[in-house]
């Protein structure tokens, strides 16, 4: 009987889930030909050409890449699945049908996200070996990679401004930011991994003043560098850290996520306010990086391939850089004669423009491999711990590569916290209380 409850209970929650995906996607429609053509209508960012065809085969894959998740398993790995499913695949859905893009790559990253499903399912039994040598080690790297890279920043980019606060502002900000070439990868480490992990570990210790100044440090690197994922780590690794020991905690964050896409766009028609919110958050994070991923396809069709150029292995294995300037320039500079906007997207797109649509599966399955190392790590030291300190470099995947970052990028740092971080063998929290201890 106790069984049968608990399907019940799981086939519920899935349904509701079920329900809230529909609704989520259906304001991310209304919203692309209602709110975003007033604006962009005629102006060659967006294609506005309806295909019921392909909605309907959308409908299909969502569907289909929907009832893959398990979500009734309460795992990292099962989260960020839906995350992506949220965050990219339903986005991507929407732009293929309401500006009738290629089928072969939408079908292509619809069977890469399938391959990662299959693979976490069958991954979730694997164990990886935990060593637990290294903790303190690692949070002093940690502190002294920190104070590099801010004073570094000072040094060569002298007193900030707040001019990044201005939307305006923003690109040329960016392109005056400077870092030397090693600092320069040290600083994407700590915004992506390092700060996160050190905020996350201080709201596990209650040590709130250090919380406190860590998320100063990295608003203080967005007044530098002006990259809006550098922002978004306050709030959403603070609010995951927090939240996300509610058992409930997925169906509310993707409840949360739907709703808030329904209030900006509906309330996006008659206040300005509210339209602004649309544009930062829902076009540019969601509808923005879909649409990239097209143009992205469109451009690598029929240009070089880059294989592993522009990585560290690449240099190993002596591969050149097929172009002149980065990809985001050159995408910019060919489909919107803006340059400075510097046009990246999500790691569905690299897969394709370094090895086609082999590429698209490949990067499927780097994707499964990452978030069940990230289930192992969860074992250890609890599922909001490791949701706290991974979401952040997963959440901005959307927006960068993983083959590049997985080369001993951010995600190199990641993989190597989950498996030699225990907190368990971290520094002992200091107890002010002498007295009572040596009674």
């Amino acid at each position: 009987m106790c069984q049968k409850q608990q399907r019940n209970k799981n086939l519920t929650n899935s349904m509701i889930l079920l329900i809230i995906m529909l609704i989520y996607k259906l304001a991310l429609e209304l919203g692309f030909w209602f709110l975003l053509s007033k604006a962009y209508w005629g102006l060659g960012v967006y294609r506005y050409d309806f295909n019921l065809g392909k909605y309907l085969l959308g409908f299909i894959w969502c569907f289909l890449l929907f009832a893959m998740i398990r979500h009734d398993i309460r795992k990292p790995s099962v989260f960020f699945l839906e995350l992506e499913y949220f965050m990219a695949i339903i986005p991507i859905t929407v732009i293929f049908a309401f500006s009738n893009e290629n089928i072969l790559y939408y079908t292509a990253v619809c069977s890469g996200f399938a391959v990662a499903e299959i693979v976490v399912w069958m991954g979730k039994d694997i164990v990886i070996p935990k060593i637990n040598l290294a903790s303190k080690i690692i949070i002093i790297a940690f502190y002294i990679i920190t104070i590099i890279v801010y004073i570094t920043i000072v040094l060569q980019n002298g007193m900030f401004s707040l001019k990044a606060l201005d939307i305006y502002e923003v690109y040329s900000v960016r392109s005056d930011f400077q870092l030397n070439k090693y600092v320069g990868y040290l600083f994407n480490w700590q915004y992506t991994i390092i700060t996160p992990f050190l905020i996350v570990r201080a709201i596990d210790r209650k040590k709130y003043v250090t919380v406190i100044t860590l998320c100063g440090l990295q608003f203080l690197a967005y007044l530098y560098a002006a990259q809006k994922s550098i922002l978004f780590v306050i709030p959403l690794v603070v609010g995951i850290a927090i939240v996300s020991n509610l058992k409930s905690f997925n169906k509310l964050a993707f409840c949360g996520l739907s709703m808030g896409t329904v209030l900006v766009t509906s309330l996006g028609f008659k206040l300005n306010f509210f339209y602004q919110l649309y544009d930062l958050f829902v076009r540019r994070v969601l509808i923005l990086s879909a649409n990239l991923k097209f143009i992205y396809y469109d451009y690598f069709s029929t240009h070089t391939l880059i294989g592993l150029a522009g990585t560290l292995w690449g240099k190993f294995l002596g591969i050149e850089f097929p172009y002149k300037e980065r990809i985001g320039i050159i995408i910019s500079k060919e489909y919107f004669n803006k340059p400075e906007m510097n046009s990246n997207t999500g790691f569905w797109a690299e897969g394709y423009y370094r090895f086609g649509l082999f590429g698209i599966l490949l990067v499927g399955i780097l994707f499964a491999l990452l978030i069940l190392v990230i289930d192992e790590f969860a074992k250890w030291n609890g599922y909001s711990f490791a949701l706290g300190i991974s979401f952040f470099a997963i959440f901005i995947l959307n927006d960068g590569g993983i083959i590049d970052s997985i080369l001993f990028g951010p995600l190199t740092v990641l993989i190597f916290l989950c498996l030699f971080y225990n907190k368990e063998d971290d520094f002992k929290k200091i107890k002010f209380d002498r007295k009572k201890d040596n009674s």
